[in-house]
């Protein structure tokens, strides 16, 4: 099996045609006919490290409009819905992107044993092949995790390879991580090195932590299909503790990014992305963890208590072919009560300050509203200045035309910071927030993991303040405060672990945004039917993976996609429904079934490369024969909930 992922890219590249015959015979040289500085390890390591940061070009389709849409990391449709775009996807499994970057580490494997045997390269090369195993079992899962079985044969020879299943490749990973992580010495000096290593520097130690930590991870994902490998691999992968494992801020993966066009360029920088606020992070932050958004002193009279008020009712405007709780509302006003991490990730529209507003956008004030009766005439405008509002995407019809001048101006919406967007930051592969969730996830089922699931859950909490407040909004002096509060989201979620009544509905105020009168409705929390049926929004495991979740953000979002994927959690609301969706190419929502929660109003994967099924029909037939299923993004992978 090892030879066989050590060809996967060359596999993928000929079972899809993507690219020339000039370029296949560039990529897959002899290494040892280049020169030698170009042919040492170390060099093909980090530049598979930083490849795989995503360039502009590259980040815009696959990390913004694909994994943030499908984590439901900012607002919008396109893939949240199940629609994907063969061009993106084609881009991604090619020469120039994920291929590439999983090609590259198999050099660096391939080329470092192939010196440390002819006894010419440094000692340090016996820590970079066992570094670039580790990354490579990162890019192969980051492929699988959205395609599927993909193509793997033992030697490259010019044939088309037969694919390998899921079961096969995750198992392959697991088994590398734990040899590899097994092999790397920590008394060989790197320090010859330590410029080539993008991520740690050529420190072997905390290549050991994320060997460990990513075992964990992949183990948790086989937590439903396989609990038995999932539990012998967690645990063998645990077992020395926290000290071999990514728990701490300077255990980070992560490379940091730079200003410009190229791959270590800020994957969220692109200004024309508005990456706004989406209801799903929305209904989790309103409420939960009863602290106060803090607020300049001259926005205090436009905060309202949530937990009191609703919004304007607005629903000749605003669809209600949708499960979202406030479905029909806007918030005009800033909530009192907030997650101070996401309070701090977006702002408030139309303040401008020096931290968090992003200077591409324009400065909201108002958005106008159209009359029902004669959409060529203006009904009301609404204000959008120091607001804090949002609401879902999908397929709008006519009501998409009488609020286009609110959904079409991203400044209306709560948006990403411009911490995030500047290019000044580091991406963030893995944090120790996430060992710490998955050790509390692994408690919960009584696996061996040296704590509690209580003490793993506030020590990710704490983790990911941490980091909140290592990005400088100081947030830390509250959470403890926050580890206490009973006080429930928008979707039944309390922070307080041992706090796990389950809400109920109550009366709540709003305005008639029509009429401007007052009115009381009676608030009812969404049914997550596709958790436990729907019975529990405030149970423990609920409980983690919402704070994972908001913990991954903005830099994570296939892994809190692979957690919806994989358990249900959080809580994620249809998108509009005011047309009923293709079910060829999008999920099978309609508008009879708009307010179900059901498994299959989300994607599970992407397509295959068009190409593909033209250029190797047997291999793309055989592909779907291990997929179990059709090739749509509603197909279920291996390991996810069924």
């Amino acid at each position: 099996m090892n030879k066989k992922l050590i060809n996967i890219a060359a596999s993928l590249l000929v079972a899809s045609n993507f690219i020339s015959c000039s370029d296949f015979e560039e990529i897959n040289k002899d290494p040892n006919a280049v020169t030698e500085e170009k042919a040492k390890a170390e060099y093909f390591f980090n530049n598979s490290v930083i490849e795989a940061q995503q360039s502009p070009h590259i980040a815009e389709r696959i990390f913004i409009l694909t994994w943030k849409r499908a984590a439901r990391f900012e607002r919008g449709s396109g893939f949240a819905i199940g629609t994907d775009n063969n061009d993106y996807i084609k881009d991604y499994l090619s020469s120039s992107f994920g291929v590439k970057w999983l090609n590259t580490a198999n050099l660096a494997i391939s080329q470092g044993q192939k010196h440390l045997d002819a006894g010419i390269a440094g000692e340090y090369t016996k820590n970079i092949v066992q570094m670039a195993r580790i990354w490579r079992a990162y890019v192969a899962s980051e492929l699988t995790d959205g395609f599927g079985p993909l193509p793997i044969m033992d030697s490259f020879n010019g044939v088309t390879p037969p694919y390998d299943s899921e079961e096969k490749i995750y198992e392959f990973i697991l088994n590398e991580l734990k040899d590899a992580v097994s092999k790397l010495d920590l008394k060989i000096d790197m320090t010859p090195v330590k410029n080539l290593d993008a991520f740690y520097a050529g420190d072997v130690q905390k290549w050991i932590r994320y060997g460990n930590s990513m075992r964990a991870r992949i183990a948790m994902r086989l937590s439903n299909v396989n609990p038995e490998l999932a539990k012998s691999h967690f645990e063998d992968a645990v077992k020395g503790g926290l000290s071999t494992l990514i728990s701490e801020s300077n255990d980070m993966a992560a490379v940091k990014e730079k200003d410009g066009w190229d791959a270590l360029t800020g994957v969220m920088s692109r200004p024309w992305n508005a990456q706004t606020i989406s209801s799903t992070i929305n209904n989790l932050a309103v409420g939960l963890g009863g602290q106060s958004f803090v607020v300049p002193d001259s926005l205090e009279t436009y905060v309202k208590d949530p937990k009191q008020y609703i919004g304007l009712r607005l629903d000749k405007h605003f669809p209600l072919t949708t499960n979202d709780p406030v479905a029909g509302y806007f918030f005009d006003g800033i909530p009192k009560y907030m997650d101070p991490r996401v309070a701090n990730m977006f702002n408030i529209p139309g303040y401008v300050d020096d931290k968090i507003y992003f200077s591409n956008l324009q400065v909201a004030d108002s958005a106008i509203l159209m009359n029902p009766a004669d959409k060529s005439k203006e009904l009301m405008k609404i204000r959008t200045r120091y607001s804090w509002s949002t609401c879902v995407a999908g397929l709008w019809d006519e009501k998409g035309g009488l609020v286009s001048n609110y959904l079409n101006n991203a400044y209306n919406f709560p948006c990403l910071s411009k911490i995030y967007r500047d290019s000044q930051n580091k991406r963030v592969f893995f944090g120790p927030w996430e060992t710490y969730f998955l050790l509390a996830e692994a408690s919960l089922y009584n696996w061996n993991t040296g704590g509690s699931a209580k003490e793993f859950y506030e020590a990710g909490v704490k983790a990911s303040f941490d980091y909140t407040n290592n990005q400088g909004f100081p947030i830390n002096d509250v959470v403890n405060d926050y580890l206490a509060s009973t006080e429930y989201n928008r979707v039944g979620t309390s922070v307080n672990f041992d706090h796990t009544a389950e809400a109920t509905p109550f009366t709540i105020n709003y305005v008639d945004g029509y009429t401007k009168k007052a009115g009381t409705v009676t608030y009812e929390y969404p049914k997550n039917s596709i958790y436990k049926g729907g019975a529990f929004n405030n149970d423990k495991l609920t409980k983690i993976i919402t704070q994972k979740y908001l913990a991954q953000m903005p830099y994570l979002p296939l892994e809190a996609w692979t957690d919806h994927r994989r358990l249900g959690l959080p809580f994620m609301e249809n998108q509009a429904v005011e047309i009923d969706y293709n079910p060829m190419t999008q999920v099978p929502l309609t508008v009879a079934t708009s307010k179900e929660c059901r498994l299959e109003f989300y994607p599970k994967r992407y397509r295959y490369p068009a190409d593909l099924q033209i250029n190797n029909s047997t291999g793309y037939n055989q592909a779907l024969e291990l997929l179990g299923g059709p090739d749509k993004t509603t197909t279920n992978l291996w390991w996810v909930l069924k």
